[in-house]
């Protein structure tokens, strides 16, 4: 299946954050399913980030990285 997450939950499940519903992370963990992230998410948290109004558990590059990599 292909899934493409939102902003709001990508943040969730790579900052761990237990606001994410749990079929919502099954979804994302199943590795026969292609997650998709829009640019535009990302544009989005570097904004906020930049103005202050996203604090994220590593910096925005580190965490795009990761995700790619997982």
């Amino acid at each position: 299946m292909k899934i493409l997450l939102d902003t709001r939950n990508f943040i969730w499940f790579i900052e761990g954050n237990s606001a994410l519903k749990s079929n919502y992370r099954t979804f994302i963990e199943d590795t026969d399913n292609q997650i998709f992230l829009s640019i535009a998410s990302i544009w989005e948290m570097a904004i906020k980030a930049g103005l202050g109004k996203l604090t994220l558990s590593q910096p925005l590059e580190e965490l795009i990285a990761q995700a790619i990599n997982s």
